[in-house]
């Protein structure tokens, strides 16, 4: 009997030893699953860009920035030390699909970045404005951000303030220019509206506008709408076409006996590489205005700089595009960390609430190129204006 005891005591402690060490492996798988949820844990953000499409140009360096802005934030520890995590939606320029996306999106995302398109941020206002989601985007229409108060915040300065920055500081360099014709392409809405408030515009810094001239994009090499310019007997051109159709018009101009470049200044639109490896001999004395300083010094911008042309065989960012967009991703980041949000929302309503309050009236930020803020959803930042040396260089010659 007193056998039989000990050996069943022996078993039960065996048995509680067993039941303990399963415990303690519970436990550590318990504590090991929960770390790798931890790591596994991310804050998200999506951007809509036509990656594909008429506007591929636009919507690779747009990819290539958002994602190398997210590999910065968590070489640098994340967001309170968990990392962050960017998707890429692909647009392809066409509305409907960004309007797909935020349909879906709109169920648990608390801000959108993108699209960088007039026409898909248009197609997904009324969206915006039903779920009451932040949306950094291509706010062109005032109407629209008036609307969205306070969830439509325009991720880039906006183009028409640009636009008067760089007519006035283009008078300021040239005095004696006091005429001028505007030229725009018919079929741009934002085009004839800016064209129209510019004309409004220069007689306060001393300028007339004689005619705005609608480009039509049919119309062989541009030639009728620089025969209509000459005709107007102007001192200077002011364009507001984008960089193909600005290129045969700054073609046409020289051929037709305008032979002093600083007399034509051209918008933001027209900053692209391959309009100006194109036309370097004609552009030379010329003007043009972007956002980007290319000789701006930091030592953030330089390293972007030097792994953008790594990945692109060597041809620097010039499109407003990259400053802004990574602007724009360190803004959500520093938003997040301000207002002290976890990875996963809550309230979503309320972070929609706080999120698109920090954006719509932001604090001054440090950014890429120096300090920004958005006022009243208006990006709020210098512009350079730039000319071009006889090799096709763009040179700046404002310090804003």
């Amino acid at each position: 009997m007193k056998k039989r005891y000990i050996q069943m005591t022996g078993v039960l402690v065996l048995l509680l030893l067993c039941l303990g060490s399963s415990t303690r492996e519970e436990r550590i798988q318990q504590q090991r699953q929960a770390e790798r949820e931890r790591q596994e844990q991310c804050y998200t953000l999506t951007v809509l860009s036509p990656v594909t499409g008429e506007l591929d140009y636009i919507g690779e360096p747009v990819e290539w920035t958002v994602l190398y802005a997210q590999d910065k934030i968590n070489d640098a520890g994340g967001i309170h030390g968990i990392p962050v995590k960017i998707y890429v939606e692909d647009t392809g320029f066409i509305p409907e699909k960004a309007v797909h996306s935020v349909e879906r999106l709109a169920e648990d995302q608390r801000i959108i970045l993108g699209p960088v398109d007039s026409p898909g941020t248009e197609a997904i206002a009324s969206l915006v404005e039903e779920n009451h989601i932040p949306n950094v985007a291509t706010y062109v229409y005032e109407e629209i951000r008036e609307r969205l108060a306070p969830y439509g915040i325009f991720y880039m300065k906006d183009a028409l303030e640009g636009e008067k920055d760089a007519v006035r500081i283009w008078k300021e360099e040239n005095p004696d220019i006091q005429k001028v014709v505007l030229l725009a392409l018919e079929t741009d809405h934002a085009q004839a509206e800016h064209a129209r408030a510019l004309e409004q515009y220069l007689p306060a810094i001393g300028m007339e506008a004689v005619d705005i001239i609608y480009m039509d994009t049919d119309q062989e090499e541009g030639m009728d709408a620089v025969v209509q310019a000459l005709n107007a007997k102007a001192e200077g051109y002011i364009s507001l076409v984008r960089a193909e159709e600005y290129g045969m018009l700054l073609q046409q101009l020289r051929k037709r006996g305008i032979t002093e470049g600083r007399r034509i200044l051209a918008s933001f639109s027209c900053f692209e590489y391959d309009m100006i490896e194109a036309h370097r001999a004609e552009l030379s004395g010329t003007y043009i205005w972007n956002s980007v300083n290319l000789d701006y010094e930091g030592e953030e911008w330089q390293a972007l700089v030097e792994d953008y042309k790594e990945a692109h065989g060597g041809t620097s960012p010039a499109s407003s595009v990259v400053v802004d967009m990574y602007n724009s991703v360190l803004a959500w980041k520093q938003c997040i960390e301000e207002l002290k949000l976890s990875p996963t929302a809550g309230n979503l309503s309320k972070e929609r609430q706080m999120i698109g309050e920090w954006f719509y009236n932001s604090p001054v930020i440090e950014g890429i190129q120096g300090e920004y803020q958005w006022i009243d959803g208006r990006k709020v930042v210098d512009i350079c204006l730039f000319q071009f040396d006889e090799e096709g260089n763009a040179v700046a010659v404002n310090t804003q």
